[in-house]
């Protein structure tokens, strides 16, 4: 069992969550009051809100939710001063750097970063980079091909902030991205779970050396599930010869990187914890759920320093279980396994499925067979619901006509009918066929 690690920030990650989540119910009501103060959007959206009524979680129902389509119709309007929208809370003098959301699931939306803000952001960004395994002594390719979303330059200046040798090579020719590999000697790969496997091979075609005789020991990834799955993690780290693998998870509505996995691999623990509180709650109910081992809910998330774009009760519609609240590294915030998004939620009849959950249970049954990259066809763009079985295309290693793929395909069908209870009409194609991003690999399209 791992000992009790160095930390980033002893005071905070050392101290008993309970604690932390009632210091963090006493700065709600300092940003109310602030947010009562200043123009706009959140001072209508509060009113009739007292700084002084959150004393218990229980509190925060009387505060309303805020979604991600709240503040991008926030920005619908052009308002003279405010290019973020209705939800801008400090003027445009004070903002010193504007992100933004991938646009995975809908039209970007713009954030603002004060000066105070990135100072904060770069702190809390450096503890879950170094939680996840970050040091001086690391060289770090950070494979972002996107400087203004949540994982580029917020990431970027963490990176650098935890001590690591930041080797930015996202969006050039993957020639020069794995001669970047060897001749720096990284030692830590930054990217998705499917960039992260895709990336090793393609190295090795590049270089005419496989990737495990790269210096890469330690793989984080962050921007779509993956990481928590066995099978992936397992072939991830054997693709690098990496000794550790971690995942890594935030959003730029509130903070990039708020949660992180140390080495005892349990799961990704809060790391934001003076910057963020969070709450679990059932999606259905919207009633609060404990943190206790196997718990399941959806994170919401307000922001306790933000000042340019803060979020108060944010939906962030990540679905959450939660893996332990005890760990030998020392943190004592609980850890947690992002289990899909309601947004990548497909409706099989009258059942839910996350394409996370197919996969799972597809690499559990294929093994090595599968490189653990899918995509789910769709008759157009917004089709949730699904009266026939869900067609989806798997890449099958080796040849994807060889002998045995059919009843392949069907044992793996059959496995997802009984464990998930929908069925899949599976269609096996070649490694590599499907196209592989840098960032945020979605798990469906439309032909």
């Amino acid at each position: 069992m791992p000992v009790r690690e160095h930390l980033w920030d002893s005071d905070t990650d050392a101290r008993p969550w309970d604690e932390t989540q009632r210091m963090a119910l006493t700065a709600v009501g300092d940003l109310i009051a602030r947010l009562h103060a200043s123009d706009g959007g959140w001072s209508d959206r509060l009113r009739g809100v007292r700084p002084d009524s959150v004393l218990r979680l229980s509190d925060l129902n009387e505060i309303p939710f805020t979604t991600k389509e709240d503040l991008r119709s926030a920005q619908t309007e052009i308002i003279e001063g405010q290019p973020l929208g209705a939800f801008q809370a400090a003027p445009i003098e004070d903002i010193s750097l504007i992100t933004s959301s991938s646009g995975t699931t809908g039209a970007p939306v713009y954030f603002g970063v004060t000066a105070h803000d990135r100072a904060r952001w770069a702190n809390a960004v450096a503890n879950a980079y170094w939680t996840a395994g970050v040091r001086p002594s690391s060289v770090v390719a950070l494979t972002t091909g996107m400087p203004m979303v949540a994982g580029g330059l917020p990431y970027a200046e963490g990176i650098q902030r935890a001590g690591g040798a930041l080797a930015w090579m996202g969006a050039q020719p993957m020639s020069r991205m794995a001669d970047a590999m060897q001749r720096l000697k990284v030692s830590v790969l930054v990217g998705t779970a499917s960039f992260s496997a895709f990336f090793a091979q393609r190295c090795e075609e590049e270089l005419g050396i496989p990737a495990t005789e790269l210096n890469v020991r330690t793989v984080i990834g962050g921007g779509e599930p993956g990481l928590g799955i066995e099978e992936i993690r397992d072939r991830v780290a054997h693709a690098w010869a990496a000794t550790r693998v971690s995942e890594i998870m935030g959003l730029g509505d509130v903070l990039p990187a708020m949660w992180a996995e140390c080495r005892v691999g349990r799961g990704m623990h809060f790391t934001a914890g003076n910057d963020v509180l969070v709450e679990l709650i059932d999606p259905d109910t919207l009633e609060h759920v404990l943190w206790t081992p196997g718990a399941r809910g959806e994170a919401v998330y307000t922001t306790l320093t933000r000042q340019a774009s803060p979020v108060v009760r944010f939906r962030s519609r990540d679905h959450m279980e939660v893996t332990s609240i005890e760990c030998p590294c020392g943190r004592t915030s609980p850890t947690v396994r992002c289990v899909g998004r309601t947004d990548d939620m497909l409706i099989y009849k009258a059942m839910n499925v996350f394409p996370s959950a197919i996969r799972d249970v597809a690499l559990h049954v294929g093994g090595d067979r599968l490189s653990g990259i899918m995509r789910v066809r769709k008759e157009h763009a917004n089709q949730v619901r699904f009266d026939k079985p869900i067609p989806v295309e798997i890449e099958v290693v080796g040849h994807a006509d060889s002998d045995g793929v059919t009843a392949l395909m069907e044992h793996v069908a059959e496995a997802i009918r009984q464990q998930l209870r929908v069925r899949v009409q599976l269609e096996a194609v070649p490694a590599g066929s499907i196209p592989v991003g840098e960032y945020k690999n979605a798990l469906t399209y439309v032909p």
